[in-house]
């Protein structure tokens, strides 16, 4: 019987390293010039994967030889590290970062109030320490009386951590500065955004739907905890009945037209109040790279089927609706004043009551149709986003 345990725990060692080690190679080559083209793009996408990729497999591996829970601490360590230095230079240098000119980052932070750069410092600093709070057995304890999630499993303890990071780290530049930094006009400028080609993210967005469906497969245990059957029953992804793809069609086209009424009352009573409000136009020029027919699918297919994956599928069956609703709110930060994210979080609701009574490929199904309607009528010249 020791025999056979002591195989069993082995063979994961063997079954583990090759995709970490297949995963740094992905993460190190998208991190050069090596590789350039089709080629490069594909590589950069899976880098944005990778690190979380490779934490789930050391967090898995952890469960059986407790040693490689340290190397799992070190790896989240340097991820929130990582989170930690964007989330200050989107906050105090969102332009200057990126700009040619040597004397703008000193032009630039001298015209910020002179507590900006200390606060953005402290308040990122924060946001990557409530990521550490999943650590504190007494929390964890305390979150799985209305959570289900195992408050004694390595794996659900580092993936709360992961949880908790990504939903405060995204929202400290739009607290702060009052605007999300892919807002800002001086940054779309740098970065040529608005100007690209219609059409051009195709690619890219293909590419970064293939990464995160291989990535969603292995975050929740592929080859080291389930099997294929057991990781698509996990994910909640399956065939879905007819049924169950008209009613995805039927809520994407009625959440459309419920939030269209909603958002209009939202910037009402936020302007009244002295709110700022999402700025139309810079968030139409980020997006304008899928108005064209070809890019509003691809873009919509991408979205649905690739935020639902990561979010309702591989977060919301251990965190429940309201968390992964708030992770999938808060990762839309970057693009959305407080007006935006009001109505992303209860869509994002919406979408794990749906993924809650039917399963994910039915909330994918509502998700991509809701966004290609968005992109239909921006196209048609009816609304903005």
């Amino acid at each position: 019987m020791f025999d056979q345990l002591h195989k069993s725990r082995y063979r994961d060692l063997l079954i583990v390293l090759p995709v970490i080690a297949f995963f740094l190679c992905v993460l190190f080559l998208s991190g050069t010039t090596i590789l350039t083209r089709d080629l490069g793009e594909f590589v950069l996408a899976g880098g944005m994967v990778a690190p979380f990729v490779i934490l789930a497999l050391l967090a898995y591996t952890g469960e059986t030889h407790p040693w490689v829970r340290h190397l799992a601490t070190l790896w989240l360590m340097g991820i929130l590290f990582v989170l930690f230095a964007i989330t200050v230079m989107l906050t105090i240098a969102p332009v200057v970062t990126l700009a040619e000119d040597e004397g703008a980052l000193e032009t630039y932070l001298d015209s910020l109030p002179p507590a900006t750069v200390g606060w953005a410092f402290l308040v990122s600093l924060l946001a990557a320490a409530a990521g550490l709070i999943g650590f504190s057995r007494r929390i964890r304890g305390q979150l799985s009386r209305v959570l289900p999630f195992n408050p004694d499993s390595h794996i659900h303890s580092v993936a709360l951590c992961c949880v908790l990071a990504l939903i405060a780290m995204p929202l400290v530049p739009l607290l702060l500065t009052g605007n999300a930094p892919f807002l800002n006009p001086e940054l779309q400028a740098v970065l040529g955004i608005g100007l690209e080609e219609p059409g051009s993210t195709v690619k890219l967005d293909t590419f970064s739907l293939i990464w995160t469906v291989i990535g969603s497969f292995f975050l929740v245990g592929l080859f080291v905890r389930r099997d294929i059957r057991g990781t698509l029953e996990r994910l909640g992804l399956v065939r879905p009945t007819l049924q169950q793809v008209a009613i995805g069609i039927a809520s994407g086209i009625l959440l459309v037209t419920v939030f269209w009424f909603f958002d209009e009352a939202v910037v009402m009573l936020f302007t009244a109040w002295g709110i700022p409000t999402t700025d139309e136009t810079m968030v139409n020029n980020l997006f304008m790279v899928s108005f064209t027919p070809l890019a509003a699918v691809i873009a919509s297919i991408s979205a649905g089927l690739g935020e639902e994956l990561s979010v309702r599928g591989v977060i919301q069956p251990r965190f429940g609706i309201l968390v992964s609703a708030l992770v999938f709110t808060s990762l839309h930060a970057y693009q959305y004043a407080w007006d935006g994210l009001l109505s992303v979080l209860l869509v994002g609701i919406c979408f794990g009551i749906l993924r809650k009574y039917t399963n994910t490929s039915t909330s994918a199904i509502s998700h991509g149709v809701y966004d290609l309607v968005l992109f239909a009528l921006i196209i048609a010249g009816i609304t903005t986003l």
